[in-house]
């Protein structure tokens, strides 16, 4: 078959245009090259991969928060027991005496101070002055520190005399718990 000029321009133009079409097609409209499209794949892999790391820390954290939760509830559990929500100063004064005739301490003087508030407590001092020997001294201190009301020795002043007996000025501290 035989085509006339006027027809072979008109096919080899719209050969050209097809093989445009194609090209602009293949190289615009459908996906990039497997290279860029790998390296976009690497760039989604490594921020999934860093929202795994973070989401993996907040975990840990969550874990962390959990326990020291549960540290701080069992805490304040144990500090509502030791402390109470009154002042209760004649058990106080009757448990401090016992304390200090049980160890042999001879108790002089009970002081009580007003009470201090702070921010979920009030502090209640306490002078005390007694007479005791070393031994006696040791016992008394065990006792308070094993006491069932939480008592603190913020101060201690000792002197002696010729016999060996001490005098002691104490400044403790008592607490109440404020809801």
């Amino acid at each position: 078959m035989k085509l006339n000029p006027r027809d072979r321009k008109l096919l080899i133009f719209m050969g050209v245009i097809i093989i445009l079409a194609a090209g602009y097609y293949f190289l615009y409209i459908t996906p990039r090259s497997p290279a860029s499209r790998w390296k976009e794949a690497n760039e989604k892999l490594a921020k999934k991969e860093a929202q795994f790391k973070e989401a993996q820390a907040a975990a840990r954290m969550e874990e962390k928060l959990e326990r020291d939760y549960f540290e701080a509830q069992t805490r304040l559990k144990f500090a509502k027991g030791r402390l109470p929500k009154e002042e209760g100063l004649p058990k106080l004064l009757k448990d401090v005496y016992r304390m200090g005739r049980d160890s042999g301490a001879t108790i002089l003087s009970f002081g009580p101070g007003a009470l201090q508030p702070k921010e979920y407590y009030k502090v209640k001092p306490i002078s005390l002055s007694l007479k005791c020997d070393l031994p006696s001294l040791a016992k008394f201190l065990y006792k308070i520190e094993k006491s069932e009301r939480l008592l603190d020795v913020q101060s201690m002043t000792i002197t002696s005399d010729a016999k060996g007996n001490l005098s002691v000025s104490l400044k403790l501290a008592t607490f109440v718990y404020m809801e």
